[in-house]
């Protein structure tokens, strides 16, 4: 700690699968995981966006994704760094579960991480993440339309409810738009997909269906607050944006 060793502690419990610190004490060891990544000893080289910006991991509990320039000698390093975190902290890579994705319009003229049972995701295949579908050149649609089948559907549940006003305004808030939330988190969708989302919430506040209802105000006066004469409704243009910057994506 701090540099210097502590004093030995020996483990006489493992800790239960459900037990509430378990993911505390696993964000602390994976924590370590992304210092001997940065460590310029390795000299690992990250995933370098269009803009300039370098990304190097996302962490979501036990969920890791790793982002690097893809080169085999850059992968050997990764891995030499991932054995060596294994060998100290017990933990272990389930390598026939984990996959690799060749983001280059070049094609990957080596192959690596066969041998423990390394996928490589092809071009025309999709995976999920956290519920989330990826791949390489995956049409932003994927996404979007399991998205609106799922907003829609919880529409029209509540639409046969004669909710009022009130009530629509909580329903599009908590229910309708919260089914978003948590895929706007690791997925940014574009502005068109965002107005789409805007009309649907429109549809519900003002007509309580799915149907197409003449909005009685603008959007922009919608989500104001009700001190400042709106209903509070929440933008998904701007929530999700909120959600991008707290996780690093946009």
């Amino acid at each position: 700690m701090n540099g210097e060793s502590g004093e030995e502690n020996k483990l006489s419990k493992s800790v239960r699968q459900d037990y509430p610190l378990a993911p505390y004490l696993f964000i602390l060891v994976a924590d370590v995981l992304g210092h001997m990544l940065d460590d310029t000893k390795y000299n690992v080289e990250r995933l370098t966006l269009p803009k300039g910006s370098c990304v190097r991991d996302q962490t979501f509990v036990d969920d890791i994704v790793l982002y690097f320039k893809g080169t085999k000698s850059n992968m050997n390093k990764i891995r030499s760094i991932l054995d060596f975190f294994c060998f100290t902290s017990g933990a272990k890579i389930n390598w026939g579960k984990s996959i690799a994705i060749w983001a280059n319009k070049k094609k990957r003229a080596w192959e690596w991480g066969q041998e423990v049972g390394l996928k490589w995701v092809l071009e025309s295949e999709r995976v999920h993440y956290l519920g989330i579908q990826v791949g390489f050149r995956l049409p932003v649609e994927a996404n979007f339309d399991k998205l609106m089948i799922s907003l829609k559907g919880k529409m029209i549940a509540w639409g046969n409810c004669n909710l009022s006003l009130a009530g629509r305004i909580l329903i599009a808030n908590q229910v309708l738009l919260s089914s978003m939330w948590y895929m706007a988190a690791y997925w940014n969708p574009n502005p068109k997909m965002c107005n789409h989302i805007k009309g649907v919430i429109q549809n519900f506040i003002w007509g309580g269906k799915a149907i197409k209802t003449r909005a009685k105000v603008k959007w922009d006066s919608l989500t104001l607050p009700s001190s400042s004469g709106g209903l509070g409704i929440i933008d998904p243009k701007a929530q999700t944006k909120a959600l991008g910057m707290a996780h690093g994506i946009l």
